[in-house]
């Protein structure tokens, strides 16, 4: 049995034998570039063009001039590193990051086939789910996904930052929702978990520590995770500055329910959102009506000459269900006929009076 030195220090162990320490070790080392494995016989086609170019529209609309506004697909993959060279055989290709991001399904779960979200709504039936989505597609449709399936079954409270209005449950949604995708240990096949109950919200994933136990946030130092990953959140606004997530979970936690969250680090990391002085929880029903009516006004906004077949599908809903929706929303129709007709959303205009 061969002796091997363990985390460089004067401690040495016999892990050969042992395939959790090897990989602990190895990951260690290789874990911020996991996501940087090239796979140079995979080319451009692998991707999903209309996912990149989705992005791009996210990101022209957070920034005026913004530097992707001018690029074709394959220079937004270029200057956000997703496209490298393979150091081991110097051919150039597209990263596991690129894949993850805006990969087909199919090109995912090639490369990646223990790759899961598991959303899970359990109020009523404790031994197993009253909701459940297992989500296996890219990042960016997974965020959206996730953030549907939390506004779903959480009730929303508004409160006031200033003297503006917002929606404290959907600023915790996006900072817990952006963590577990982009921060994830890509490497682990433990499927990540999103989690609702009657008293909290929790996620879990995969995690590389630094620490041990539950993190203090005036004691916390972040460390860069998925780098690209990250990067191309921040240019889309699924995410902000790096450490910004927990100070904001934590600020409008409070707002939301008056409670604290808890973020621990262990192998996985997770994160608690106490919820239960929250008025309401929702089971399915007209819970998802709103959430659904400001998706399709996103679709449309994205693609005015979408089809309501292909709307359908992108919300997981049947078209008539969809139909049902559609007429709900006062401020969206469909101009013309069949193919030749387009999605016009008439933009609401502030009430003038008069003396």
């Amino acid at each position: 049995m061969r002796l091997t030195k363990v985390n460089d220090s004067s401690t040495w162990g016999t892990i050969t034998d042992n395939a959790e320490l090897v990989y602990k070790m190895y990951a260690r080392k290789q874990s911020t570039y996991f996501v940087n494995k090239v796979y140079p016989k995979l080319g451009l086609e692998f991707l999903d063009f209309d996912v990149i170019r989705r992005a791009k529209k996210m990101a022209m609309s957070r920034m005026d001039n913004h530097p992707w506004a001018d690029m074709s697909e394959e220079e937004i993959l270029r200057s956000s590193g997703l496209i490298l060279v393979d150091p081991e055989t110097g051919k150039e290709g597209i990263t596991l990051a690129a894949i993850l991001l805006f990969g087909k399904d199919s090109t995912i779960m090639s490369v990646l086939p223990q790759y899961k979200t598991d959303a899970i709504y359990r109020v009523k039936n404790m031994d197993r789910y009253d909701d459940r989505e297992v989500i296996i597609t890219n990042l960016v449709d997974s965020f959206r996904r996730l953030m549907d399936f939390g506004k779903k079954h959480l009730n929303d409270v508004f409160v006031t930052e200033g003297d503006q209005s917002i929606s404290a449950r959907d600023k915790i949604l996006r900072e817990v929702v952006s963590n577990i995708l982009a921060h994830r240990d890509y490497a682990n096949a433990y499927t990540a978990q999103f989690v609702i109950e009657r008293d909290k919200l929790y996620t879990k994933n995969s995690n590389l520590p630094h620490g041990h136990g539950e993190l203090e946030l005036n004691k916390f130092e972040p460390f860069p995770k998925n780098t690209p990953i990250s990067k191309v959140f921040r240019e889309i606004g699924y995410a902000d500055e790096l450490g910004s997530g927990m100070r904001n979970t934590n600020k409008y936690t409070k707002l939301y329910s008056g409670g604290v969250p808890k973020f621990v680090e262990e192998n996985t990391f997770e994160i608690i959102i106490p919820i239960e002085n929250v008025p309401e929880l929702r089971v399915g029903g007209n819970g998802t009506q709103d959430g659904t009516q400001q998706r399709i006004l996103e679709l449309v906004d994205e693609n005015p000459k979408i089809t309501r077949k292909t709307m359908a599908e992108k919300l997981n809903i049947s078209v008539r269900t969809l139909q049902r929706v559609l007429n709900e929303i006062p401020n969206l129709h469909y101009v013309g006929t069949g193919v030749n007709g387009h999605w016009q959303i008439e933009k609401e205009q502030d009430d003038v009076s008069t003396n």
